[in-house]
């Protein structure tokens, strides 16, 4: 494989969509490394953190750049649903071709859009298409997965609740309260559903975005806890420290040399 050089401080705003018709690469997303592996595709949500480590000589890919705007509300669902791990999915061999020909048929418009005078109407159709068919793939892997328990439910629930409200919310009880049950209730079915507590996914999402905003800013330490809703940014420095065993001072210098 041949190694990338990193980009300083990635972070964007619109989703990353990358197909990969053959070879293997390497990219970081969120601090961890994921492989992809022959016909494939990743999705990259705004805001997080990526990079490219390594790619074989005979990759070959596609990236699309789409603004959270032309993405439907339905798809987003999808992906937000993957949001606690990012994972690349193998296409089969019908699928590849579809998605090959969407985005072919993508680029013909675009450079061709002088002579061919479609409204954008048309454009905005053609990329509505190419993300269905990302979201379709990963909604395969939610089917797979999804369940009527109540338990199983209710976390789901909880997980979107706390990619909305994270920065407000910082407590079992906040997220309880709006799902109105009690929370020692929630602790126990998102315990059983994910093997850990409402706490640690709450920690989770709190300590991503400050690694986040650590690698891809120049705010200072005290400015990051007032983004994220630390009134006292010292306890916010403890909270952290305990969570990854490094201060975010430490953390900034390790990532971002």
């Amino acid at each position: 494989m041949v190694p990338y050089t990193k980009p300083a401080h990635r972070r964007d705003d619109h989703y990353l969509f990358i197909f990969q018709k053959k070879g293997n690469s390497k990219i970081v997303v969120d601090f961890s490394e994921i492989g992809l592996s022959e016909c494939s595709i990743l999705s990259i949500l705004p805001g997080q953190i990526h990079y490219g480590v390594a790619a074989c000589g005979d990759t070959e890919a596609w990236l699309i750049t789409i603004d959270v705007n032309f993405v439907d509300e339905h798809y987003r669902k999808i992906f937000d649903y993957h949001y606690f791990q990012s994972k690349a999915i193998v296409l089969q061999d019908l699928e590849s071709n579809s998605l090959n020909q969407c985005l072919e048929l993508i680029a013909n418009v675009d450079q061709n859009h002088d002579e061919l005078r479609f409204m954008p109407q048309v454009m905005h159709a053609l990329i509505g298409a190419c993300v269905g068919i990302f979201a379709s793939a990963y909604q395969q892997i939610e089917m797979e997965e999804e369940t009527t328990l109540r338990t199983q439910v209710l976390t789901r629930e909880f997980k979107r609740l706390l990619l909305l409200n994270f920065k407000t919310f910082k407590g079992p009880s906040d997220y309880a309260g709006s799902l109105n049950i009690s929370p020692a209730y929630l602790n126990e079915a998102v315990k059983l559903t994910t093997g850990f507590t409402v706490g640690f996914w709450i920690q989770q999402v709190i300590i991503m975005e400050a690694k986040r905003l650590l690698y891809a800013t120049d705010n200072t330490v005290k400015q990051i806890a007032y983004l994220l809703g630390f009134n006292d940014h010292a306890y916010f420095t403890r909270y952290f420290s305990n969570a990854q065993g490094q201060s975010p001072s430490s953390f900034r210098a390790e990532y971002r040399k």
